[in-house]
């Protein structure tokens, strides 16, 4: 006769040599982060192109300000951003987000968010394959 399994059964994996893998992660040379970073980087890239497309504006200060900020947060994280303005406050095109999210007179007319989920497969793709490229180079 069978056994019935219980709905709340629970399963243990082992996975031996994790920490080795994890270690040589840890351990990685400036190279390897390099080109990590540069594949952040070149995602943000994607989805500047396509906001550049769709800015509501087509001319003045919202398109030329239109920028890739990269940088490293405070716990040291990498992060590559797309931004509108020149991040100091002046001449900044604040309206540009009565574009993005609207008022109570205008409806919104996105351009940010749109860029993003139009270019996720896109990214995906970009970083699966760089990352592929990375690991292949780094099992030699």
């Amino acid at each position: 006769m069978a056994r019935r399994m219980r709905r709340n059964s629970r399963m243990r994996l082992r996975v031996e040599g994790a920490d080795d893998v994890i270690r040589a992660l840890q351990q990685a040379d400036d190279a390897l982060l390099k080109e990590l970073n540069d594949l952040i980087a070149e995602a943000a890239e994607i989805v500047f192109r396509e906001a550049d497309a769709r800015v509501p504006i087509l001319s003045g200060k919202s398109r030329r300000t239109l920028r890739i900020e990269i940088g490293k947060n405070s716990k040291g994280i990498f992060y590559a951003n797309v931004v509108i303005g020149n991040g100091t406050g002046k001449e900044d095109p604040f309206y540009i987000a009565f574009y993005e999210l609207g008022t109570s007179r205008q409806p919104p007319r996105p351009f940010m968010r749109p860029s993003l989920d139009k270019s996720r497969s896109k990214i995906r793709k970009h970083l699966i394959e760089g990352l592929r490229s990375v690991i292949a180079r780094q099992g030699r």
